[in-house]
């Protein structure tokens, strides 16, 4: 256990709020629940709150300038989605990177995503294949990680617009553990190798829809999230065998028709 965590537990002094924590201008006061917990999810999501950090409540609504009741309700919504963990004496700490964890979170939304988009990928046409080329045009332009991300969710979002609301649901929330993930990469690997190879990814995504490969959509979403994984891993446990999104790819090719997993070595 480190000294960090020991504080946490024995009920020292809160921690204080990372630096980075600027106070927040909120105009109408019953909604500042979820302006903090949409200020606090964007710093994890694009990395400014590393993995670790610890977060007290005390702290946190002393430099945003609100009272605890609105930092106490946020940080509650951040557990219920992953972001945060262990809340001990009113402190939490940001989730951090784990490579079973990944594994199992990579291959649920291989499922799922895949899932939608062989229910309704049918209704997706040329205006559909439209609004995800704009988005994959926003993306190569972003010159920031959150419009990168925007753009990114919104590219995918369209191509299982129809699915059900449920189904949507799940995917957002797994969306933002795997944007974690995804932050990782981005700032550990060459950033121009990177982006040049998911645009070409991402490009085959718009294609399929615009020919109404529907099929195709469907398994290159799954090699797609399988290969962004397999990158990370390589980052973080190089040695760790990805056994649950391996049989993910086997399901999807197999529902496909496919021999194999077309992507992991038999």
């Amino acid at each position: 256990m480190d000294n960090e965590t020991s504080a946490v537990r024995r009920g020292r002094k809160p921690a204080p709020a990372p630096p980075e924590i600027e106070a927040l201008t909120i105009e109408n006061r019953r909604e500042s629940s979820l302006a903090v917990h949409a200020y606090l999810r964007d710093l994890i999501l694009n990395g400014t709150l590393r993995p670790g950090v610890v977060l007290a409540q005390s702290s946190l609504a002393e430099a945003l300038g609100v009272s605890r009741t609105p930092v106490r309700e946020a940080m509650r919504m951040l557990m219920e989605e992953g972001l945060l963990q262990g809340q001990v004496n009113h402190q939490a700490r940001v989730s951090g990177f784990d490579a079973t964890d990944l594994d199992s979170l990579f291959a649920n939304r291989i499922m799922i995503e895949t899932l939608a988009i062989r229910v309704t990928a049918r209704q997706l046409g040329p205006d559909d294949a439209d609004v995800m080329g704009k988005a994959l045009v926003r993306m190569a332009e972003a010159t920031d990680r959150q419009a990168w991300h925007t753009a990114h969710r919104a590219l995918h979002d369209q191509a299982v617009r129809a699915a059900a609301p449920h189904l949507r649901e799940s995917l957002r929330a797994l969306g933002d553990r795997c944007e974690q993930y995804i932050e990782l990469l981005r700032s550990s690997i060459d950033r121009e190798q990177l982006d040049n190879a998911r645009h070409r990814e991402h490009q085959e995504l718009v294609d399929a829809v615009r020919e109404a490969r529907f099929d195709d959509l469907e398994i290159e979403t799954a090699r797609h999230r399988a290969r962004t994984a397999t990158m990370l891993l390589a980052e973080i446990a190089p040695e760790f065998d990805p056994v649950s999104i391996r049989a993910a790819l086997a399901v999807i090719m197999g529902r496909a028709g496919g021999v194999g997993n077309g992507f992991f070595p038999a």
